[in-house]
């Protein structure tokens, strides 16, 4: 078999930090003879061209090529297309990595679906990435029809090299901000066959702080609005007047164009670069986009489109300071076992950064509005634009969960209501009540769950969102109704444990320590410890969601310079108990330890964690209760030492009598 696919790889002043993704090519799964990687030195003055040169000396289907700096990406990306003898073309970035299964599970799907373009799914590491593409299959996709095409525009995907030689597609050289996009624009206008690989990590876009792809670095306001426009221009080449025409302009018109007032990095802009970008976009808006597609863009949008075009820089400042102190918390409020189902209640909430208290709205006779400053409510096109009735009823929370060890997002289903709360007159406050649902048994695209998994909610008003980790702010029964469980998960019963981790987040871990199993025994009181014909027979109540056949667990009964006893114990599920904190008991059946103890109790295989409870042999027989505390001994010192006083009064046979028996009942 030839060449399945050619990864190109522009370099630039990566020096040591390229070996990461290096390192990553040479754990590809697919066999090595099935494919080549390109590396394009793009007149690199750090020895990265050297480094590269002596890495790559003896590795087969591995070249460097060194060219003139052309100062990005577009260059060194066509003489790779130019050279590549790959079926299939993959672009990587010299900072980032792959997946080790990533060329073999893309080019799989490639010819599975005979697709021109296959998108493996892609984790952020100190950037963000995109997210809904990658929660469901995508075969056939076509961007007329398939919106999402439109949130991943780099070009870090397979492309079949023929669709790209066949269709002229080639990336603009030179220093053009938005290269990938206008390729991507291209690209996906030229098919309708484009696949996702949703369930593995293919690729990991990374952020570094010291180095990084050749194109980053800080935007030239001119030539980034120039870019803009032409991709409007390929629109119009491309795209007959109608509704994909105007979700076209929509798109880069919200997230790029108006995406240049908002956030941190705006706000840290100095006055007079504002005024050249308030003057630059205004300019550019009013030569290039019609009316009618204003209307397609979400209502904060909007609004900044109109105060943009109707307002000063000062205002686009006002406007970006009030989006940037928008935020909101997600509390925990109890959670509830439903078979493998976790519920967990929650009440989402809209709230003010710099305060911390609840974001207010205005609500004048049918209309409510945004709580702008006052000076933008001051102009009225603004003030008309600041109105957010019918968003409010649209207010949207979606969840996140995340594995430890994979940044990549993972969407969880969740219900949740609007409810107002008065604020005073005129104005009151949003509140979401709802529940977040993790299967445990399919959460992972049809698979069960495994690793440590923590969440995140994305609250959406109007286009103004915002993240919040889960777990930082608890309700009074959040910990309560907070239970592990044993669930039956496929081929396999697991032990699954909502805690907060050191951080305070909502983590839940499967088949992590059984250390919470200390937090599920509630009531040791209730404990019995039963002589039998056989020895003794334990039932300990635990506070837990048992698996519907039980579950057979280690049971290790320990005592120090004495060798342990470890049996079969069993967890099975009681008709006592609740959804939010069901009932099971654990039970077992060993002989009886020698002497009185104590002997502690500790469950599972290989380091068995202590229960927190001990076994007591007592007069009237034997007793399971939580050892003795520091405190516990301090309070009863006094009479030990009273106790050991008057033995040391006792005659010498009747002291040496009581210690003869004190040793057989120590056993």
């Amino acid at each position: 078999m030839g060449i399945a696919v050619t990864v190109i790889i522009p370099a630039h002043n990566t020096s040591a930090g390229i070996l990461n993704g290096l390192e990553s090519l040479r754990r590809q799964t697919l066999p090595r003879d099935r494919f080549e990687v390109v590396y394009v030195d793009d007149g690199s003055d750090d020895g990265t061209g050297e480094l590269l040169d002596a890495e790559l000396a003896d590795e087969p289907n591995f070249q460097v090529v060194h060219i003139e700096n052309s100062g990005w990406p577009g260059r060194p990306r066509n003489i790779g297309i130019d050279r590549a003898r790959g079926d299939y073309v993959f672009f990587m970035d010299d900072d980032d990595r792959l997946g080790d299964e990533a060329l073999e599970r893309l080019v799989a799907r490639a010819d599975e679906d005979a697709a021109d373009i296959v998108i493996g799914r892609v984790a952020g590491i100190g950037r963000n990435a995109p997210r809904e593409i990658f929660q469901k299959p995508m075969r056939g996709g076509d961007i007329r029809k398939d919106r999402l095409l439109l949130t991943t525009l780099t070009v870090q995907k397979l492309f079949r090299t023929a669709f790209l030689r066949d269709n002229k597609l080639r990336f603009d050289e030179g220093k053009v901000r938005l290269e990938d996009h206008m390729f991507m624009l291209r690209a996906y206008l030229a098919t309708s066959r484009v696949s996702v690989v949703h369930d593995y990590t293919c690729y990991y876009w990374v952020r570094n702080q010291d180095f990084g792809n050749i194109s980053f670095a800080p935007k030239e306001p001119v030539g980034f609005f120039r870019s803009i426009g032409h991709i409007f221009d390929i629109v119009e080449e491309n795209v007959p007047p109608g509704k994909l025409r105007d979700r076209l302009y929509a798109h880069w018109y919200r997230s790029k164009l108006l995406g240049q007032y908002q956030g941190p990095k705006f706000l840290r802009q100095e006055a007079e670069h504002v005024r050249r970008l308030h003057a630059l976009g205004a300019d550019l808006v009013r030569s290039r986009i019609p009316e009618h597609v204003t209307a397609q863009l979400n209502p904060f949008t909007r609004l900044r489109a109109t105060t943009l075009l109707n307002g000063t820089p000062e205002l686009m400042t006002a406007l970006a300071g009030f989006e940037q102190d928008m935020a909101h918390r997600t509390r925990v409020t109890g959670f509830r076992w439903e078979g493998t189902r976790l519920h967990v209640d929650v009440v989402v909430e809209p709230t003010r950064v710099s305060t911390g208290r609840p974001m207010e709205f205005l609500r004048e006779d049918d209309r409510v509005y945004w709580d702008l400053p006052a000076e933008l409510m001051a102009v009225p096109e603004i003030r008309a634009a600041a109105e957010i009735g019918d968003a409010l009823g649209k207010a949207d929370v979606r969840v996140f969960a995340r594995r430890s060890g994979d940044p990549a997002s993972l969407r969880v289903p969740v219900q949740v209501e609007r409810a107002e709360r008065p604020a005073g007159p005129g104005r009151f406050t949003l509140e979401l009540p709802g529940t977040i649902t993790v299967d445990t048994a399919a959460a992972d695209h049809g698979n069960p769950l495994s690793g440590q998994w923590w969440f995140r909610t994305r609250f959406d008003l109007g286009g103004a969102g915002s993240d919040h980790t889960v777990g930082t702010a608890r309700g009074a029964d959040a910990d309560r109704t907070r239970t592990p469980a044993f669930v039956d998960l496929g081929d396999r019963t697991s032990f699954v444990n909502p805690h907060w981790n050191g951080k305070g987040h909502l983590v839940i871990g499967v088949d992590g320590s059984w250390r919470p199993l200390r937090r599920a025994l509630r009531a040791p009181a209730a404990a019995r410890a039963t002589p039998t014909p056989t020895g003794l027979r334990l039932e300990i109540p635990l506070v837990l969601r048992a698996a519907e056949s039980g579950v057979e667990v280690p049971l290790r009964v320990a005592r120090n310079g004495r060798p342990p006893l470890t049996v079969a114990a069993r967890v099975n599920a009681t008709r006592e108990g609740s959804p939010s904190a069901p009932h099971a008991v654990l039970t077992a059946t060993f002989p009886t330890p020698p002497g009185v103890g104590p002997w502690q109790l500790q469950v599972g295989g290989g380091e068995p964690c202590d229960l927190g409870v001990v076994l007591l042999r007592t007069p009237t027989g034997w007793l399971v209760t939580r050892p003795l505390q520091d405190r516990a001994r301090r309070r009863l010192a006094p009479l030990v030492d009273q106790a050991r006083e008057q033995a040391r009064r006792l005659p010498a046979p009747a002291r040496k009598a009581a210690r003869q028996a004190w040793l057989r009942l120590k056993g």
